[in-house]
């Protein structure tokens, strides 16, 4: 199975940007022969989307039938390819940092809810903002799969719990903004040493921010681990997209 790892150009609270952005990267990867593209964290809205004023972010969040994710399932049916993604999601007045993986057939497989409380302002958010409970293991072509998104696999206790699914994949999708030189020199070994403790075969990508000037910018990276080793990777510091085989 053939699975890119896609580090697309995001722009906060820009979603038809981004949309454009995803499309053409899922595009490229389904003729390079990939039969999956994975996004990183909030890659669909951007991570600094929210202003935590519950009424602006309740508009800003998109409810898994919305139109634009329609149009990332009538995507992943034109090129025959699967997609997961990670999005704001609004399910009635509830908030959350999600993750969907979408099949090559456009249907939706998985929703899964980041478990940590990393992607929210806590001081200033309120009961609308939440979290989901736990680590789930799902199956596509042959494989199994489970998700963590960012800080999930840093959460006291939910790595264990991670490695107890003994999934074939482990997605981990982020949004670390570390200096594109300090996680290509440091940082990406401290997260080796952390993807061992989730499972065999980790999977991690970071989108590319490319809003100017903007704080907390994502820089981009992939990074295959395997036994908490760097099997293979894509530097910190571009957009770009890493294609592994497993």
């Amino acid at each position: 199975m053939q699975i890119a790892l896609s580090s697309a150009p995001v722009k906060n609270k820009d979603i038809p940007h981004n949309l454009a952005a995803m499309t053409a990267a899922l595009a490229q990867a389904a003729a390079d022969g990939a039969d999956l593209v994975v996004f990183g964290e909030s890659t669909l809205q951007g991570f600094d989307c929210l202003c935590w004023s519950y009424a602006a972010d309740r508009d800003m969040a998109l409810p898994l039938d919305s139109a634009p994710i329609r149009q990332l399932q009538d995507a992943a049916r034109k090129y025959a390819t699967a997609i997961s993604f990670g999005f704001i999601e609004r399910d009635g007045d509830a908030l959350y940092s999600s993750c969907a993986f979408i099949g090559a057939d456009g249907e939706i497989i998985r929703r899964f809810r980041r478990i940590s409380i990393g992607w929210k302002d806590y001081r200033k958010t309120d009961a609308h903002y939440r979290e989901g409970t736990h680590f789930e293991k799902f199956t596509y072509c042959g494989k199994t799969f489970a998700i963590g998104l960012c800080g999930d696999l840093w959460t006291d206790g939910r790595p264990e719990e991670m490695h107890a699914l003994d999934a074939d994949v482990v997605l981990w999708p982020v949004w670390c903004d570390y200096r594109a030189d300090e996680w290509n020199s440091a940082i990406k070994h401290e997260y080796a040493e952390q993807a061992q403790k989730c499972g065999r075969r980790v999977l991690l990508i970071n989108p590319y921010c490319a809003d100017d000037n903007a704080d907390d910018a994502a820089a981009g990276g992939a990074v295959d681990f395997r036994d908490g080793k760097i099997q293979a990777e894509m530097p910190a510091g571009n957009s770009g997209m890493l294609m592994i085989n497993v």
